[in-house]
């Protein structure tokens, strides 16, 4: 699956723990419904509206006799089948509920769904305003050809509006510089910026950049700055098809060098099923998705990872067997591991389950409830030593359901914490003794509209609602035209004294990766840029340091 994918969707999965709940099945592919006969796509373009903070197109689109809904695609400037042809814009579903006179134009007697509302985001209104809109129905069965609907080239793109920032801090202190730029530095297609950025010092001094794929390669270089992009893979897994293996996609995206050989690796192992033919359809899809963390080793300074056999490579995971065609399914480390005293940090998020489930009326009871929760141990070599946050102590045991049957489930269930539902990184602030969470969220949400937010705890446990810092718009307004998705944020400091960089000070490095959407999953740039928190310190008192513990090392 290619990161910004992934990344979307667990977006749309986690992102309900927020906002208050999202239909799952609106962020899976519909199976579309087929008769015999398919008959011509046919639409109606009603108008374009700037509805809340953005433009929107609205109309209806399908195919006749068809009860599937269909994808509408939009081009500026001429029809896709113009020559020249217009260039495409961008795209969505016509899924949306509609009135008995659009099933009548559809030929649809079963009542689909078949309007749209796709929006049109300031980015591309600013590459495109003022040429023609011309949109596409896709066909969806039969040799039935594409087809623009009735008002394309009537209605012209706009020009973009951006809303007034809310009031954000002085935060950038200087330019965006790229680490690794895909279009230069890839050694092969696949070799992309497809997690958050960590870094680590080796026994030689050596400093370790990497931000990971399932083909796991690093920067190398005696500074961060200077970190250079290696081709030596250093993690690759072999796609195993057994599930009680834990050796599917998996992505090392939580480090922590021990003593400068023996660096553990966390993985977020994600279960393919679909292409091991579990599935009831061989299309990348999220209803046969199932998420497992595993142990991994290395023991020559980050060079190469070994991965234990099974069981020994089990870090945590539901406590519940993969169920074909019953996903999303497990749970996932996003983040990277902090050392403060006697203990070792991180937190574990996984989204309701089954799907659908909840505690409304017809609502089947959620085995998982969701949500992200602190975990920590005393042992970073212990893969087993790891206990979840229960409300009162760091007591929750994860249990590998491949090793036996568990008595008890949901004692093994770690609940959610408030205010780190989107967070990527950790980092400890010994200015003020605090822990803090770095966030992201492309979509606004109670906390306020997207951007990069962090939130503080004295303790891991009680954190402060998250504090905007920067809005999606003002990172947008200063790129160049084109169609950019953000992902992956993390701080590492060049200052700090901590080998594993999660000690920072005033002025670290935010890293993040921009995708580049006009150009599929591939073309990705991971950027670091000069930051200012003296402000995040103003906002919360010294908090006393968490029982146990000192200053990171």
């Amino acid at each position: 699956m290619s990161g910004a994918t992934r990344e979307l969707r667990l977006f749309c999965l986690f992102f309900p723990l927020a906002v208050g709940g999202i239909d799952l099945e609106a962020c899976s592919p519909a199976t579309q419904a087929q008769t015999p006969h398919p008959g011509p796509v046919t639409g109606v373009i009603d108008g374009v509206a700037f509805e809340g903070d953005q433009y929107y197109v609205h109309g209806w689109a399908c195919q006749e006799g068809q009860r599937g809904s269909i994808d509408v695609h939009i081009y500026a400037g001429h029809s896709a089948n113009d020559k020249p042809p217009g260039t495409f814009v961008t795209g969505d579903t016509a899924n949306l509920p509609n009135e008995p006179a659009v099933d009548r134009e559809c030929h649809d007697a079963n009542g689909g769904k078949h309007r749209f509302r796709i929006a049109l985001s300031n980015q591309l209104l600013r590459t495109f305003q003022n040429k023609k809109l011309f949109a596409h129905g896709i066909a969806v069965a039969g040799n039935v050809e594409n087809a623009a609907i009735a008002g394309s080239g009537n209605f012209k793109l706009p020009a973009p509006k951006w809303l007034p920032d809310p009031p954000t801090p002085n935060f950038l202190d200087g330019p965006a510089v790229a680490a690794f730029d895909t279009r230069k530095d890839s050694c092969e297609q696949i070799d992309i910026p497809d997690a958050a950025a960590r870094a680590f010092r080796d026994y030689k001094g050596t400093i370790h950049l990497i931000a990971s794929h399932y083909v796991t390669r690093a920067g190398l270089g005696p500074t961060l700055e200077t970190t250079k992009h290696n081709c030596q893979v250093v993690y690759q897994t072999p796609h195993d098809g057994n599930i009680a293996d834990f050796n599917d996609y998996t992505w090392l995206n939580a480090f922590y060098n021990v003593d400068g050989k023996r660096i553990v690796a966390l993985g977020h192992m994600e279960y393919h099923g679909w292409e091991h033919g579990q599935c009831a359809g061989k299309t990348d899809t999220i209803n046969c998705w199932y998420n497992v963390q595993t142990f991994n080793l290395s023991e020559d300074g980050g060079y190469h990872f070994v991965r234990p056999k099974a069981p020994t490579n089990y870090f945590l995971s539901l406590p519940y067997k993969y169920q074909v065609n019953q996903g999303p399914e497990g749970v996932s480390v996003d983040a990277n591991i902090v050392k403060v005293g006697d203990w070792y940090y991180t937190a574990m998020s996984g989204w309701p389950w089954p799907p659908n489930c909840g505690t409304g009326k017809g609502l089947r009871p959620c085995l998982n409830p969701g949500g992200t929760c602190p975990i920590r141990t005393a042992n970073i070599l212990d893969a087993s030593s790891w206990r979840g946050w229960d409300g009162k102590g760091f007591n929750v045991a994860f249990a590998d359901p491949y090793r036996g049957p568990i008595t008890n489930p949901a004692s093994h269930l770690c609940p959610q914490v408030s205010n780190i539902e989107f967070l990527t990184g950790f980092n400890y602030y010994p200015a003020t003794h605090q822990f803090i969470g770095t966030q992201f969220t492309p979509v606004e949400t109670a906390y306020g509209p997207p951007g990069v937010y962090f939130t503080t705890s004295p303790d891991f446990v009680h954190w402060s609602k998250p504090v905007l810092a920067l809005t999606m718009n003002q990172m947008l307004r200063r790129e160049p035209e084109g169609n950019w998705s953000y992902a992956y944020f993390s701080l590492i400091d060049p200052r700090s004294t901590d080998s594993n960089f999660t000690t920072i000070t005033d002025t670290p490095y935010l890293y993040y990766v921009r995708s580049d959407e006009n150009h599929g999953p591939y073309q990705r740039v991971l950027f670091r840029q000069k930051i200012k928190l003296n402000w995040l310190a103003t906002l919360h008192q010294k908090s006393a340091v968490p029982a146990g513990a000192s200053d990171a090392h």
